[in-house]
């Protein structure tokens, strides 16, 4: 597959991992407030928490960096996956509209959910969990009105 230039790529916010981070937090807080207050923790229970601390961070890690959205000057590209790698690529023409979901927490944290529905089979592509996606739909849009323009010969010297 040919190395594309992306105009604009996204992934999962780390935002989207909150509760995740909050364990992690309530872990290491609980095991250093033991030891302030002096109770003995056996050396068993230390390596089970970090190894869990360590997992823990690099189940999030693994699992935000596996799926990625990119977009090009003509398309939409979406890559979900890890070993199973699941590439598709949709051309502007193919979007019909967006839409922007972000429920009560998720708009707290300023991240949220990107519906893109396309004209064939009524199906959408669902760019999942990332910061600022009002931003993403602007920034998207202005990429596909540019691309119009530049096809329907608008803009060219």
């Amino acid at each position: 597959m040919q190395k594309r230039k992306f105009l604009l790529k996204v992934r999962r916010s780390r935002k989207s991992y909150f509760i995740i981070y909050l364990m992690i937090l309530a872990v290491t807080g609980t095991l250093f407030y033991f030891k302030k207050i002096g109770l003995n923790i056996p050396t068993f229970a230390w390596v089970v928490s970090v190894l869990f601390i360590f997992f823990l961070i690099k189940f999030t890690e693994v699992h935000r960096m596996k799926d990625w959205w990119g977009v090009t000057d003509s398309a939409l590209v979406q890559s979900l996956g890890l070993l199973n790698k699941n590439v598709r690529e949709v051309g502007f023409s193919s979007i019909s509209d967006m839409d922007i979901s972000k429920p009560f927490f998720k708009r707290f944290l300023n991240y949220g959910d990107v519906n893109i529905r396309l004209f064939l089979n009524e199906t959408s592509i669902k760019v999942k969990d990332i910061s600022n996606p009002e931003q993403f739909v602007e920034d998207f849009q202005l990429i596909i009105s540019q691309s119009r323009k530049n096809k329907n010969g608008f803009g060219q010297k």
